[in-house]
């Protein structure tokens, strides 16, 4: 029991007693008056003494906790001023009110002449952000300074006078420069890991002649030796076309810095060949260890490989980091590829129990091509298969009116989809590879049988639990990638009139009539597609608009604006149900103007705003869309930015371009 405690029991007891006295003194006087003035003596002489007592125990104990106070003061200031680290106090608005020699030393300030006090903190320290010492509900302070060459933990407390509304801030500068550049060290030798891929390896060397192969490929060999040998890491050869790449932290920082240039020196190497050797580069760094950045470099070179090649592309523990992609997609000549993902993807069919088609919102004659195509496949192989389709523009309109009886009940909307769907189905995504833009992503968690067939340009969004990806970004379109997978598949399998020509349909829109993105394959597949009776003048009409629409397509166009000599967009303010099919035959028309590069029409959709981008190639108009999470191909993109405005779009995408013609 403490002193406080017994001196207030003692005291409470005494109290009683006297009141006892008192009460046998009254007693007493009924009986005996001299002994009971007698008790009454004593009475008041004890309770004299009791108060006295009190009295000198209070002052007693006043003094004692003054003492004490003095002592606790004392000693505070004392180590305050004598505090063997920087120490400063600051008023409420940033003001030095005092500080010591050694935050003099720090701040390189002369303590003898006191000539920073009453000066603000921020004219003492460079870049110090005095505002954000104040938090919400939070009395403390506590982050991380550099000053100069040195690191600096910067803490203390907020402290609010009495009897104002004023308040300080006093803070410690305690010097942690040996342990940060400990950890720098320690983050710069942290190992990374690289898979490098040649990009068509066995096309380019059978264009260049056969006396300089050897050459060619043994002057490449040496380069990214050399590359090697530079930086202190570790190459080796796994086949005949793909490295092993080992590299600490710091020379990945490098590479970041110069944008990776070394893939410029190796893509100037001419030994007798056409075309330039380049690389596909997946980087994978700041895994839990070597073996999970080995996993990460996977995926991050199937990401460059989907993105067209000729790129890098770092993945971390949270996100991707794109490097280069500027160049042309190259046609592989070969459909190797395409005829045993043909064979995976009937085997898939067949062991299903129904199958289900589903592309992305707002679906396109792509979309409806490799949709029907698909259907006359399951169809041959006696299963039930559906489209979910539930938002389309009016070209897809045409091509439905034109379906027959056969075709009633393949459409169907989300509600029956979520009644036929389950584990043993298989859904086979066309047309995008990114979660965010299909009709009901959440059907994907309903079963693990998921196919994805694409063209575009891989994004971070993809689907990344699918049991087979045909993902092929130099394919003009999804409806090319599903015309050569029926060659193979089933020889049973006879397209019909109305299919062979949403298919070619397909074809044709996505190449704008065989302008863009056409290769031998694209002509290939078109050939054979004509072969089953397409109509081509059939095909052109089907793109036919009203005078509406063709009205409201160059109204977009009266409004179009130059920017950096060789770049156009224009806006849409009013929306209509339409309004993407025509938004992208603007930009395409926008296209034949003399002198113009790209062109972007922007235009405002209910609350949304889209972004249909077209190029002739020297602006990569995916990379400048992704920054607004859109996608698409190097000559064709689109966007869809949600709950914003068409003005503030049109901001964003000039500080996307502007940005991104600085690194150009």
């Amino acid at each position: 029991m403490n002193l406080k405690k017994s001196l207030r029991t003692f005291l409470i007891n005494n109290a009683f007693y006297l009141w006892v006295i008192f009460l046998f003194c009254v007693v007493t006087a009924f009986f005996d008056m001299r002994v009971a003035a007698f008790e009454l003596i004593i009475f008041l002489g004890l309770a004299v003494f009791y108060f006295v007592t009190i009295i000198f125990r209070k002052r007693d104990v006043l003094h004692y906790l003054n003492k004490l106070t003095y002592t606790i003061d004392s000693a505070h200031k004392d180590s305050l001023f004598n505090f063997p680290m920087p120490v400063v106090i600051l008023t409420d608005n940033g003001t030095i009110a005092w500080y010591n020699e050694f935050f003099a030393n720090i701040a390189n300030i002369d303590f003898a002449k006191s000539d920073a006090f009453e000066r603000k903190i921020s004219s003492v320290i460079p870049n110090f952000d005095f505002d954000s010492l104040y938090k919400e509900g939070d009395s403390l302070v506590s982050y991380y300074f550099k000053l100069g060459e040195k690191y600096y933990h910067v803490f203390g407390n907020i402290t609010h006078i009495e009897n104002s509304n004023d308040s300080c801030v006093v803070l410690y500068w305690d010097d942690r420069t040996e342990d940060e550049l400990l950890k720098i060290k320690y983050d710069e030798e942290k190992f990374v890991s690289a898979v490098m891929v040649i990009d068509n390896y066995d096309d380019i060397l059978q264009d260049t002649p056969p006396a300089d192969r050897p050459i060619l490929i043994a002057t490449f060999d040496e380069a990214l030796t050399s590359l090697a040998d530079e930086v202190n890491g570790i190459l080796k050869k796994q086949e005949k076309d793909r490295y092993f790449f080992y590299f600490d932290n710091k020379t990945l920082k490098h590479f970041i810095d110069t944008k990776f240039e070394f893939l410029k020196d190796l893509r100037e190497i001419r030994m007798g060949n056409k075309f330039p050797l380049t690389l596909s580069i997946g980087i994978g760094c700041d895994g839990k260890d070597m073996a999970q950045n080995d996993a990460f470099s996977y995926v991050a070179l199937d990401m460059a490989l989907g993105r067209g090649g000729d790129q890098v592309v770092i993945k971390d523990k949270e996100k991707y980091s794109f490097f280069g992609g500027k160049s042309k997609e190259i046609e592989k000549r070969t459909r190797v590829k395409s005829r045993i993902v043909s064979y995976a993807l009937k085997e898939l069919i067949e062991e299903a129990e129904n199958v289900v088609i589903m592309g992305h919102r707002h679906a396109d004659v792509d979309v409806m091509g490799a949709a029907l195509g698909l259907f006359r496949a399951c169809s041959a192989l006696d299963k039930e298969v559906k489209l979910l389709m539930q938002t389309y523009n009016q070209s897809v309109k045409n091509l439905i009116d034109l379906l027959g009886d056969e075709y009633d009940e393949f459409i169907i909307n989300e509600a029956y989809a979520s009644e036929i769907i389950t584990k043993k189905t298989l859904i086979i995504v066309v047309d995008t590879h990114m979660k965010g833009l299909l009709e009901a992503p959440q059907f994907l968690e309903r079963t693990s049988r998921i196919v994805v067939i694409d063209h575009h340009r891989r994004s971070a969004d993809f689907i990344d639990n699918a049991v087979l990806t045909y993902h092929e970004p130099y394919a003009s379109s999804t409806s090319e990638l599903i015309t050569e997978m029926l060659q193979y598949m089933d020889s049973s399998i006879m397209l019909k009139r109305i299919e062979a020509d949403a298919l070619y349909a397909g074809i044709y829109l996505d190449t704008k009539n065989f302008s863009f993105k056409t290769g031998v394959r694209t002509f290939e597949a078109a050939a054979y597609l004509k072969k089953l009776g397409v109509d081509t003048v059939y095909i052109k009409k089907l793109f036919q608009v009203d005078m509406d629409a063709v009205a409201k397509k160059w109204r977009i166009i009266e409004s179009a604006h130059l920017y950096k000599d060789n770049i156009v967009y224009a806006t849409c303010e009013k929306s209509a149900d339409d309004m993407q099919t025509i938004v992208a035959q603007a930009a395409d028309e926008l296209l034949n103007v003399k002198g113009v590069n790209c062109s972007f029409v922007i235009c405002q959709v209910g609350t949304d705003v889209i972004i249909s981008a077209r190029s002739f190639g020297e602006i990569n108009v995916q990379l400048v869309l992704e920054k607004l999470s859109g996608g698409g191909h190097m000559t064709m993109a689109g966007a869809n930015i949600k709950n914003s405005t068409v003005p503030i779009v049109v901001e964003q995408l000039k500080n996307v371009l502007d940005e991104y013609l600085k690194t150009k």
